[in-house]
């Protein structure tokens, strides 16, 4: 499992103000804010923490506490690595650990922390890219060409690169829900702050550890949201609130994860923007090699010149102006049929998708003891 930064949410708690000396306070109207915000470049790793009290009849009080964290940070200084299920003993005392100094006392009890609500939560996995293949970036591009899924309302692109090799991510995000993949090897080099974070960097630079890292990212934004996702998949109500203890379990990590994944995984368009604008004597010498018939063979080139030109949601989107969707979805089926029928060749852009796919589906989690984390 992956579950990177969270917001835990524990109301009506009372934080008394002897647990609250190195907190920064605010005042607005009746009402205290209490905010602890650690300097991520000194020590260890801490969450940070928001009380938020309010006047009442017999004076002040609590009228939430909120915890926000990255799960692997808590438990490895770092999110390099990641963390499973069978992790929960080991992060639940680390967190609580970590709270306790902060408060400087235990006012939170350790228990509270499963029953927690969740705010918001982000869950996240890091396809380790084989050392035959490019880095990140050459792959990263081409996830603007790509169909996403659903086209949400008042929904932002964001796609940049800092550099020629390094730094390239995309991202779409909205009120609901956000994703993004994005070069993690590259960013932990340009953006290590602790000493282990550093370390790693170091140990990237000189190839002791993975650096072609593409790492996958889905944030559910607001508790409607992952009230709404989490109660097709485990049940319950759409209003219930959704506590930490739920989320902790490496299926439904791995189930929304790679949800995502294939929807930009698409067959179709992979293999559409796999296929290299060859030469057309080029490119029917393969056809013909493959036994695919002159029509197939012109069907194939124009679908692959189309995707490349537009990209495969925008070519979704401007044929939606003109046909109905169930003549595209049609004629999509009827194209996927042609290329599994005969044997044309595929490029590196499948090869990766393939092989990121099946790191997803094996589920296999970096941690720092892992000998998959030692380059061959």
């Amino acid at each position: 499992m992956m579950i990177d930064t969270l917001t835990l949410q524990i109301e009506r708690l009372d934080i008394p103000d002897k647990n609250l000396q190195f907190f920064k306070a605010s005042r607005s109207e009746g009402r205290i804010k209490y905010i602890f915000n650690p300097d991520s470049s000194l020590g260890a790793y801490l969450p940070r923490i928001t009380v938020k009290k309010a006047e009442g009849q017999s004076g002040l009080y609590t009228v939430s506490t909120d915890i926000e964290f990255s799960a692997p940070k808590i438990l490895h200084n770092t999110n390099y690595y990641g963390i499973s299920q069978t992790d929960k003993n080991l992060f639940t005392d680390a967190l609580y650990d970590k709270l306790c100094y902060i408060f400087r006392g235990s006012p939170i009890k350790k228990e509270m922390l499963d029953y927690a609500n969740i705010k918001n939560i982000a869950f996240s996995f890091n396809f380790i890219l084989s050392q035959n293949y490019g880095y990140p970036i050459e792959y990263l591009k081409v996830i603007p060409f790509l169909d996403i899924g659903k086209n949400y309302n008042k929904r932002k692109d964001t796609f940049y690169t800092e550099s020629d090799r390094f730094g390239f991510c995309g991202r779409i995000y909205n009120k609901q829900v956000s994703w993004k993949m994005y070069d993690k090897g590259a960013e932990i080099i340009a953006n290590a702050k602790n000493r282990t974070e550093k370390d790693i960097a170091i140990k990237l630079k000189h190839g002791q550890l993975p650096d072609k890292i593409i790492r996958m990212e889905i944030t559910y934004q607001n508790r409607y949201t992952l009230k709404r996702h989490l109660k097709t998949r485990i049940g319950g109500t759409y209003g219930q609130e959704r506590h930490f203890a739920e989320v902790f379990n490496d299926k439904l990590c791995q189930d929304i994860l790679l949800e995502s994944f294939d929807k930009i995984n698409n067959t179709l368009n992979i293999r559409a923007m796999d296929t290299p604008l060859l030469p057309i004597h080029e490119f029917f010498k393969r056809t013909k090699q493959a036994n695919m018939p002159l029509e197939n063979a012109y069907t194939w080139l124009g679908r692959c010149l189309a995707t490349q030109q537009a990209g495969s949601q925008q070519l979704k989107l401007i044929s939606d102006e003109f046909y109905t969707r169930q003549q595209r979805a049609k004629a999509d089926e009827k194209i996927k049929e042609l290329i599994s029928k005969y044997s044309l060749p595929s490029f590196t852009l499948k090869q990766v998708f393939d092989d990121c796919r099946t790191q997803l589906v094996d589920f296999k989690i970096m941690k720092p003891d892992d000998t998959c984390l030692i380059k061959n």
